[in-house]
């Protein structure tokens, strides 16, 4: 017998750690982009790079709390939805945040629906 709402719940992490990868290795090109063309070392690029680390933080502590909806670390995953739902409403706070802070033109992808079950 397949379990629908592990499923569920297994791919929306999924979806939500890719999503995450992705700014993360997105930022990473910028930052390395503005290193090697020099522009890092001018007022104007070493303003843009913090705002890339600090994008680049808001998104290690999305990692962080993917990890904990996950139970990878020394906590088991939590259990009661309203918990669930305010972890991910967090991470969707702190992808926006980053977004805005790497200067992401397209739409907000960060904010998936709920999944219920």
């Amino acid at each position: 017998m397949v379990d629908l709402h592990r499923a569920r719940r297994a791919k929306r992490l999924d979806l939500y750690r890719s999503r995450q990868a992705d700014r993360v290795r997105s930022v990473r090109a910028t930052l390395e982009a503005l290193t090697q063309s020099g522009t890092l070392f001018t007022q104007e690029g070493t303003r843009r790079g913090l705002s890339l680390l600090k994008a680049l933080q808001l998104l290690q502590r999305a990692g962080a709390r993917l990890d904990e909806l996950s139970g990878g670390g020394v906590l088991p995953a939590p259990r009661r939805p309203e918990r669930v739902d305010a972890l991910y409403e967090e991470v969707d706070d702190l992808f926006d945040r980053a977004d805005k802070l790497a200067g992401r033109d397209e739409a907000s992808v960060a904010r998936l629906p709920g999944s219920q079950g």
